[in-house]
Order: C-alpha cells, then structure tokens, then sequence
C-alpha cells in the first residue's frame, strides 16, 4: 500500500479538484456571456457549476484517503496528516456555503436543475439500495391503508453509478457537460436574460455537443490511466469492456474528429479538438495524473482565447 504523504493528501484533497473545477469556471463563464442577452456574466451560475465541481470531486477523493488513512495504524501518530482531513473539511464545507448563497438567488428550477445532476455526483460510489426504497414505500402504503403483510424482496439490490458498464465516462460528460449548459440556461432564463441568438461563432447545439463529448472523452482518457487498478477493482470502465488502450484512443480521436467537422465553421471547436486528439495520443497508462490535466483543460485554454479576443 502506498505511503500516505502531506504532498498526496494536498494534491488529492485540493490542488485536483480545484485544478479541475477550473474547466467548469471557464465553461460556465463562455456560456453565461454569450447566452446572455445583455453579454455581461452572471456570477451565480458561474459559482453553482465551481463549487459543485469542488463539492463532487472533493467529498469523493475525501472519503477514499480517509479510508487510505484509517487503514493504517501509523497515520494515528502523525497529527499533521490528520490536521488536512479537517482542511479538507473546512474547504468543503466553505464551498458548500458559496453554493447555497449562489442558489438563494436563483428560482426554485435552478435548484432542481442543480441537484439533477449534482445529487449523482455525490453520489457516484455510494451502493444505493432498492429495498430501502421498497420497504419505506410499503410503510408509506401501511400507514394509508395499503397492505401491511407485503412478502419482503427476496435480495438485495443494489446500484453503483460508477459500475454501471460503459456509462461512467458518459455520465461525467453528462454531468460537467450538458450540466453546466442547463445550470447558466435556467439561471439566465429565470432572470429574463437569455438570448434567443448566440453571437458568433457559437450556437446552442455547439456549446451541449462540444462540452458532453469533450468531457465524456477526457473522463474515458483517465480511465486509460486507470486501467490496470479498475481491472483488479471489477469498474466496468469503456476502456476495461474495448480490453484495448488502441482501440479505447481510436474510438476517442473519431469523437473528437466528429465534432470538429461538425462545427468547422467555429476555429476554436476545431482548435481545441486538435489539441484534446493530440493529447490522446500523447498520454497513456504511465503518464503521470498531473500530465492529465492537460486534457481536463483542452477546451479551457481555446475559451480565454475567444474571451481575450472578444475583448482586446
């Protein structure tokens, strides 16, 4: 088991999920300006798509090295490995009050908007249980009359996001994709300030195609990464079903090859496929977590090039 350091517990309980949460602070900032109507940016859904990316990411990383730290008896006697957890929970909690701020001001959709697909999020290890959902439903039925000798379910069932074959990658490109598009169109919407016509290059279909795919193909390349540790681990992920990095990296570089020619007319869809197919290539099982940053960013680095071109 590897050594539980300071420099891991930093990286894994900040530095990624900030690192990555910066994608969804420069996909909900493109999105907020040119689907505004008066082409100013929108601080609260800005702050929704952040910090729920920080809550999501870090509650989860928080959980796996609390277990990593339990399981060792050592860790006991280093007060300063155990002094980051309370960080850690500090920094979460501290996001989850920006969170809430931010959807005070916002209508009742933009609440529903985010906890479909932040709930999941949440949720994304977490073994859910269909017979709790059956026994609180024959209760339900019980105390209104229903029928209160119902045989009980003869197994238990149980559902984890993440070992659904195939779809964790999905999911996530769902999930920071198309998720962040419906978060700014509900805010906006709710505030009477969502265009009708985006200005150019863009166009709605753009902005859900070119988010989903992109986040869907970065998730698929880390579990390229990953591979090894999900085959021992029994995670159904798209590479582990293909049992191919090869044909896992073809099947990324046609998406994204697909979505540049379907947006061609827009240089920075084109430029930033360019560059996420370039990194598919240029990353592997053996590049190191940081290196996959990069591609968490592929579209991150073509948005401030549109922003500093629209403003200089």
């Amino acid at each position: 088991m590897p050594v539980l350091t300071i420099q891991k517990l930093a990286d894994d309980l900040f530095l990624r999920p900030i690192a990555i949460s910066m994608n969804s602070l420069a996909l909900s900032v493109l999105m907020s300006q040119v689907m505004s109507a008066n082409g100013n940016l929108d601080w609260r859904p800005i702050t929704i798509c952040v910090t729920s990316d920080i809550l999501a990411m870090g509650a989860d990383h928080l959980k796996d090295k609390e277990e990593e730290f339990s399981s060792d008896c050592n860790n006991a006697n280093d007060p300063r490995l155990a002094s980051w957890f309370v960080y850690a929970r500090t920094f979460l909690t501290a996001s989850a009050v920006l969170l809430a701020l931010a959807l005070s001001q916002c209508p009742i959709s933009t609440l529903l908007t985010t906890a479909t697909f932040v709930l999941p999020a949440l949720l994304w290890t977490t073994p859910i249980s269909f017979n709790k959902f059956g026994l609180i439903s024959r209760r339900l039925l019980g105390r209104f009359g229903g029928n209160n000798h119902q045989p009980p379910l003869a197994s238990a069932h149980t559902l984890v996001i993440k070992r659904i074959p195939g779809m964790k990658a999905i999911f996530n490109g769902i999930i920071r994709g198309y998720g962040i598009y419906t978060i700014v169109r509900s805010v906006l919407s709710g505030s009477g300030n969502l265009t009708t016509t985006l200005p150019s290059p863009w166009s709605f279909v753009q902005l859900i195609v070119w988010s989903t795919v992109n986040r869907s193909c970065h998730a698929t390349l880390t579990d390229v990464r990953d591979l090894d540790e999900d085959l021992k681990a029994g995670v159904p992920t798209i590479p582990v079903l293909l049992g191919s990095v090869l044909k896992t990296k073809v099947i990324l570089t046609a998406c994204h090859m697909l979505v540049m020619l379907a947006f061609i007319e827009n240089p920075y869809i084109m430029g930033s496929c360019l560059f996420a197919t370039a990194l598919v290539w240029m990353l592997g099982k053996h590049s190191s977590k940081r290196a996959f940053l990069l591609s968490s960013h592929s579209q991150s680095l073509f948005i401030v090039w549109y922003l500093l071109t629209r403003h200089v």
